[in-house]
């Protein structure tokens, strides 16, 4: 049978492509939330379901299950408002998977789901999330927001205003307009992955149609990641076959949307594959590590001018569809070619200065508090390479209390806590000094670094040990190592 879903390699190249211009988003359905502890949706209901005289495995419209007993028992909903508080009311950790959404760029989360696991993850993360569940809340924002999460369904802490009965559902549309407006506004203009989610709710099928109406075939792409159909323990292979096709149809029938389906043999995949995502993402952040007082054989001027190259082609990221970013500690004699650089870059390409293209963290010259200077610099460098993928290490040397050009003890930190982090290091042996130590150091354990490295990114690797290298070919072999990395 021919698959209607796509490649992951293909989703994955597009949505780092998005989160790189800021326009990816997500939502959430109660499948994200299980695997903190959770109930779905059956799990909710199935005491209700038996009060009922139903079969809780039989395969119900829930919804519409959640308004028999609403009826039975004279439309007082406080059980099912209870059941509400009673499972979602207990605090649960985030999961694997709301860690890994909360470190990326994404700006925007929508959920039908009552509990506070995608906040409680971006706060973890440092963000500060501006949750809205209320209309009121919709014309409100939070100072110093770095995150939308629209909880179209309502909060477990308001549980009696959740949309949980077919009434809900069907008083939705002119109830909460301005949410049905919103959403469709952010599935027009943003690419949503859909995560933990079965597309059986009224109100997002109610949504998408709008949106295909308007738009009929230039509807932006969004992405669906589903467990592929499996074959159960003595289930008939006709049985299996049926499943199978109804999935397919399923799949295709997502496409009317132009939501791509990506399948996954296993739950469990569906982490790996974000963490792939979370570690190419991560691939265009480059951490350049250097100081020096002194350049070894090339003069300072030489020596400058090959760095602020470096830095400049590294932010022109020539023949790549994504963006690079710089990150440096502004060390002596290194950083300020490095900010040059990547200045020139974007003057170059009319555009301004901003985080997305240069994070600059000029190391801090006294103590606070009772905090000494080593363990402040410590703190310091882990805050900042933290967000980078990769790290280029260029020269380390300083002068002493005696006035002697040492090796940079600083730079041999930067680059075990790089180690800690797997970020993955460039040393540029041929600077000499530090960066030479540890060139030689990747090198006898390549293959540790390294495992997959192909002959190619192993021999240019091998030439920034090489002294005798122009300045050029040094540049060249960088940026060519660069970019094997971040197309994985």
């Amino acid at each position: 049978m021919t698959t209607e879903s796509i490649s992951e390699s293909i989703f994955i190249r597009d949505f780092i492509h998005e989160l790189h211009n800021r326009n990816a988003a997500v939502f959430a359905g109660a499948g994200l939330s299980k695997d903190a502890g959770y109930a779905d949706w059956k799990g909710l209901l199935r005491d209700i379901i038996n009060e009922l005289g139903l079969n809780p495995d039989d395969d119900h419209d829930l919804i519409t299950i959640a308004q028999y007993h609403c009826n039975q028992a004279g439309g007082n909903r406080s059980q099912l408002t209870q059941l509400i508080l009673n499972y979602f009311g207990q605090t649960k950790n985030p999961t694997v998977n709301h860690k890994i959404m909360a470190q990326l760029p994404i700006q925007t989360y929508w959920t039908t789901n009552y509990d506070k696991l995608i906040e409680t993850a971006l706060v973890e993360a440092k963000k500060v999330p501006d949750v809205k569940y209320t209309l009121k809340q919709l014309s409100v924002t939070r100072p110093d927001r770095d995150v939308v999460v629209y909880k179209m369904h309502g909060d477990v802490d308001h549980p009696c205003e959740t949309v949980i009965l077919k009434d809900d559902y069907e008083s939705y549309p002119l109830k909460m307009t301005p949410f049905i407006s919103a959403l469709r506004g952010d599935l027009i203009e943003k690419t949503f992955l859909f995560l933990g989610f079965s597309f059986k709710d009224p109100n997002i099928d109610y949504i998408l149609s709008r949106v295909r109406t308007l738009y009929e075939n230039h509807q932006r792409r969004h992405y669906f990641i589903l467990r592929k159909v499996a074959k159960l323990v003595n289930e008939t292979d006709e049985s299996f076959r049926y499943r199978e096709l109804k999935q397919q149809y399923f799949i295709r029938d997502l496409k009317r949307f132009n939501i791509q389906t990506v399948l996954v043999n296993e739950y469990e995949d569906i982490t790996e594959l974000l963490k792939k995502i979370a570690k190419l993402y991560k691939h265009s952040s480059i951490f350049i590590s250097g100081a020096a007082e002194v350049y070894g054989t090339l003069s300072p001027i030489d020596a400058r001018s090959f760095l602020y190259e470096l830095s400049k082609q590294i932010a022109l990221n020539k023949n790549q569809t994504n963006k690079n970013r710089i990150i440096t500690g502004f060390g002596l004699g290194v950083g300020d070619s490095i900010i040059n650089g990547v200045l020139d870059y974007l003057n170059d390409a009319g555009k301004t200065i901003s985080d997305e293209d240069i994070v600059m963290r000029p190391f801090p010259q006294f103590s606070i508090g009772e905090i000494n200077s080593a363990d402040q610099w410590t703190k310091y460098r882990k805050s900042m390479i933290e967000h980078a993928g990769i790290a280029i290490f260029v020269y380390g040397n300083k002068l002493d209390s005696a006035n002697n050009i040492v090796l940079s003890d600083g730079m041999r930190q930067e680059f075990e806590l790089c180690k800690d982090a797997e970020i993955l290091p460039i040393p540029v042996g041929a600077t000499g000094y530090m960066a030479e130590n540890l060139w030689k150091e990747v090198w006898n354990n390549f293959e540790t670094y390294y495992p997959d490295a192909s002959p190619r990114f192993k021999s240019n690797f091998e030439k920034l040990g090489d002294k005798s290298l122009p300045t050029s070919d040094l540049r060249s072999a960088i940026l060519d190592l660069i970019r094997d990395i971040q197309q994985g």
